[in-house]
């Protein structure tokens, strides 16, 4: 005899793209406080930050062409460590001078290059989901119960930087 697979649960995935992506680091921030917080605004029995990940280039541009001579990328689990490694690359005379003759160092943080991701895990009632926010768009994913999306979804409706 042969063992069966047998459904033990439906999990369910929901993705809201904004009409514009976040370009500020303080307001994506927020958003994350917010959910997390302890007194978090969907009314999370448990949540928990996971993995964070932060990834853009530092090009280094030539001080007489203008050309692009080399880029960096920076890849950081923090916001800290993001910033702070931006801080270092673009402020390395050493760099300068090795990639652009001594010219100037700039990041692609605002641009397509750059890629902002936090995970978080969390509990509403008896259901346990995953979101996960990225800078144009954020996911629900792993719910069962159609009460998380719908908390969520009204949650998000009333933040303009999440439509």
């Amino acid at each position: 005899m042969t063992a069966d697979f047998i459904q033990t649960a439906i999990s369910k995935s929901a993705k809201r793209i904004f009409s514009t992506e976040f370009t500020n680091a303080a307001a994506y921030d927020a958003i994350i406080a917010e959910i997390t917080g302890v007194t978090n605004p969907l009314g999370l029995t448990e949540v928990e930050l996971g993995k964070q990940t932060y990834k853009t280039y530092v090009g280094y541009f030539d001080p007489n062409t203008s050309a692009m001579n080399g880029k960096v990328q920076v890849t950081a689990y923090t916001r800290a460590e993001y910033a702070a490694a931006i801080t270092a690359l673009t402020g390395s005379a050493d760099l300068k001078t090795a990639f652009g003759n001594g010219g100037t160092a700039e990041t692609t943080e605002i641009g397509t290059e750059a890629t902002w991701n936090v995970r978080i895990s969390a509990k509403l009632g008896t259901d346990t989901f995953q979101i996960s926010l990225n800078r144009d768009s954020m996911t629900v994913s792993g719910y069962a119960d159609d009460a998380t999306i719908a908390a969520v979804d009204a949650w998000a409706d009333t933040k303009p930087a999440l439509n």
